[in-house]
């Protein structure tokens, strides 16, 4: 079973715009709202897959149960905790190509319901084999709380894929049971390792990685560059990842479907490059489709051959 973790989830409202947005003016539109927060993402990708597939986290108020119905009607069993405060509302307004999102920060968090969680969180890990973390923290909760999850995870034998940054991302890697997959992109690793990297001297990337003690015993590391595709370290080998050149429709979403294809791929004892082709396959895909954390699998075959993994 795969366990993806959203302590953060939310209800996702996108509002395409025909025209040009009208500031201090009205704009009707026809929203779409779905069940969302990274790991929600995740989750729906990996159905698509047909894993064996739950997703827990923090649910609170009426809008908390709007997402459960959600993950209900598209059939992603769930298992979360309530809270009191209201689960947050994310939109983004789509506009002549553009994006422009208003992020609720979220409930706050208690000491009692972070506790309840955690003994929650505790039985589904001893029942799973992967476990993925991805996207904030809710307020009230310290950076390091995926870092003491991960180490109850790795516990239960499951292997733990965090997507994360910054504050959180620091105290996983300095944790004693380390996540077996981290995936910063090229500025979050620059800022973890106080420099600047590009895509064009991926030797600097691998040597730094490979020096860093904070990345020792840590599985995998893959690092996203955009366009230019991703670098990958494992066990001493790198990887050179490049996707299709496609036009995009949607690319929110797409860093968590690579998570879910990452994460199939891992459950399924695949090889390295097939674990890396399946990710990538699975956020271009994303990036293909309208809907957030959904693939269109007519399209699997062309993208998954098209998609090049190169050890260097």
């Amino acid at each position: 079973m795969i366990l993806t973790v959203t302590m953060n989830p939310s209800i996702d409202t996108a509002y395409p715009l025909a025209g040009p947005l009208k500031v201090d003016d009205v704009n009707r539109v026809e929203p779409i709202k779905t069940a969302g927060g990274k790991g929600l993402n995740v989750s729906r990708v990996l159905g698509q897959l047909g894993d064996d597939v739950l997703a827990t986290g923090l649910l609170g108020g009426r809008m908390g149960d709007f997402i459960a119905d959600r993950l209900d009607e598209c059939g992603v069993a769930h298992d979360f905790a309530r809270i009191a405060g209201e689960s947050r509302v994310c939109v983004a307004v789509l506009h002549e190509g553009n994006q422009t999102e208003f992020l609720e920060a979220g409930p706050e968090v208690s000491g009692d319901e972070l506790a309840g969680f955690g003994e929650k969180f505790r039985g589904l890990a001893g029942r799973a084999d992967v476990v993925t973390m991805s996207g904030s923290l809710p307020r009230g909760v310290d950076a390091g709380y995926y870092a003491e999850l991960a180490g109850v995870a790795a516990g239960a034998g499951a292997k733990v894929l965090l997507d994360t940054s910054g504050a959180s991302l620091d105290a996983a890697l300095a944790a004693k049971a380390k996540p077996y997959l981290v995936k910063p992109n090229l500025t979050e690793l620059g800022g973890l390792l106080g420099r600047e990297f590009s895509p064009e001297r991926l030797d600097e990337v691998r040597d730094a990685v490979a020096s860093d003690e904070r990345f020792a015993g840590v599985e995998w590391v893959v690092v996203s560059m955009g366009a230019a595709g991703s670098a990958a370290f494992h066990q001493g080998r790198a990887w050179r990842v490049r996707a299709p050149r496609i036009e995009c429709v949607n690319a929110t979403g797409s860093g968590d479907s690579t998570i879910a294809g990452f994460a199939h791929g891992i459950a399924a004892g695949a090889d390295p490059a097939e674990v890396l082709r399946l990710g990538n396959t699975c956020g271009t895909l994303n990036a293909m489709d309208p809907a957030t954390g959904h693939l269109p699998m007519d399209r699997w075959d062309d993208v998954y051959s098209a998609v090049e993994v190169e050890q260097v």
